[in-house]
């Protein structure tokens, strides 16, 4: 007979200091369309340090389980983290990705990109009705002619954005990979002490009055 399997541990809380932070990661999820549980289950990710459960997430975040688990599908679907099956704890373990450009250029891919595609497409359809019924001079056919070259150009820029950012960051030795492993080493402590630099304190300033006097009492 085999013996019954061991309770899963119960994780530890979030440090209360990296906790503060979390607020913040659903507001920038917000912005660009996200909920604010996908920017929370990013944040947790990201700041408790090792990969977890769904359970583990539940737990830390206090939410269903079939919240936490529709939110990792997303965040999985947008290329915003990895899953992988522990087989000592015979569970799927949940991680951040780490390169936060491939998750901004998925985004755009599948959500930008796809609404100048189908702007273009509606002004390509619009073109053609107004050609066929009111003629090539029509001034609407010019309008709709700048629209669709503005969303090719648009659609050629951020794939040629996007492919050199992969391309540079695939490569070690790229300028770009380099820099960004700089700032990595640097973090904030740069910008820290150029922030909060103490003011230099104030050079007296001495007039001519002010030197006449000094003189008379000398």
């Amino acid at each position: 007979m085999s013996a019954p399997p061991r309770p899963e541990p119960v994780p530890a809380d979030l440090d209360p200091e990296l906790a503060e932070a979390l607020p913040a990661f659903e507001t920038f999820f917000k912005t660009f369309g996200f909920k604010r549980i996908h920017g929370r289950v990013f944040g947790l990710l990201v700041l408790y340090g090792r990969p977890l459960s769904n359970r583990d997430i539940c737990h830390l975040l206090s939410i269903s389980v079939g919240a936490a688990s529709t939110t990792l599908n997303q965040l999985q679907e947008w290329g915003a983290i990895t899953t992988e099956f522990d087989s000592l704890r015979r569970c799927h373990l949940h991680a951040p990705v780490g390169n936060a450009l491939s998750i901004v250029a998925t985004v755009f891919r599948r959500r930008e990109q796809v609404a100048f595609q189908n702007f273009r497409q509606a002004a390509l359809r619009a073109v053609e009705y107004i050609q066929r019924h009111h003629g090539e001079r029509d001034p609407r056919v010019y309008t709709l002619r700048s629209i669709i070259a503005a969303c090719s150009l648009a659609d050629a820029m951020m794939n040629v954005v996007f492919s050199a950012v992969t391309n540079a960051l695939g490569d070690s030795e790229s300028m770009l990979s380099r820099a960004l492993a700089s700032a990595l080493k640097a973090g904030v402590v740069g910008p820290a002490r150029l922030l909060f630099r103490a003011p230099a304190a104030p050079r007296a300033k001495t007039t001519s009055a002010g030197t006449e006097r000094e003189e008379a009492h000398a």
